[in-house]
């Protein structure tokens, strides 16, 4: 009997000790889980691909305006933008962190005609390029970028490129950049080149509508920037802003 009594209670301390165990294995499980669970997220990736690009004017920019030697604040201006459209197929978000554009060519344009007295306009960019600079060579933007694009989604996002307002003066500028995307998770995406051209300030020679006014104060001047122009649009692969390609068609007859 004391036998059977001793099997007895080593059975029940025995069926105790399993029990016991159920709440460990369940927690270790659970840890197991969680820690599987959190190597999957951090294997999660983002992969942008860009689906469209087109670059234009924009008249959200603002600036400054200075006439006869002061200086004030200026809104609605018109400048160079590039508006990129991208698609994340990867299983994670992909977060843009920075934004930097390769310059290749930078130069004003040739004017000959007047400028209308000492008012000058000058716009602010998200990426300024300096005219004292010789290309090529490479800027970011002027402000912290953070741009989100969660996993299989489509978003847009424009980045406006001109002349440092500094250094701009009254004649249009040309530029030829390219865009380079940077991941957070390190992987770069390049675009361009893109050819860009500002407004400038010269009362003779302008953007209108869908073509360029060229006034006769102006005409003489002209060769020199259809040679220019006509040289960037046989770069090869060249994306053109739509002001830079009717400047292009309105520089023909000077060619």
């Amino acid at each position: 009997m004391i036998a059977i009594a001793a099997a007895a209670i080593s059975l029940v301390a025995l069926a105790a000790s399993l029990i016991a165990l159920v709440p460990a294995f369940d927690s270790a499980r659970s840890g197991a889980s969680q820690a599987e669970t959190a190597k999957k997220e951090s294997e999660r990736k983002g992969l942008l691909e860009v689906t469209a690009v087109s670059a234009r004017f924009t008249s959200e920019l603002n600036g400054v305006e200075t006439t006869d030697g002061t200086t004030k604040k200026a809104t609605g201006l018109n400048g160079p933008a590039v508006d990129i459209s991208v698609r994340n197929r990867g299983s994670g978000s992909a977060v843009i962190t920075k934004v930097t554009a390769y310059v290749t060519r930078s130069e004003l344009l040739e004017t000959c005609g007047g400028t209308g007295g000492d008012l000058g306009i000058a716009a602010h960019y998200a990426i300024e390029i300096p005219l004292s600079s010789k290309p090529p060579f490479t800027r970011a933007t002027t402000d912290e970028v953070r741009f989100d694009v969660k996993s299989g989604e489509n978003d847009r996002f424009s980045v406006t490129i001109g002349p440092d307002p500094k250094e701009a003066g009254k004649a249009p500028w040309v530029g030829v950049v390219t865009i380079r995307l940077h991941d957070a998770d390190g992987s770069d995406i390049d675009i361009g080149p893109i050819a860009l051209v500002s407004a400038g300030d010269d009362e003779f020679f302008y953007p209108s509508r869908f073509s360029w006014k060229i006034e006769p104060e102006s005409s003489g001047c002209m060769k020199g920037n259809a040679t220019l122009v006509s040289e960037v649009m046989r770069i090869p692969g060249i994306t053109a802003s739509k002001e830079f390609s009717a400047l292009h068609r309105a520089l023909r007859p000077y060619r």
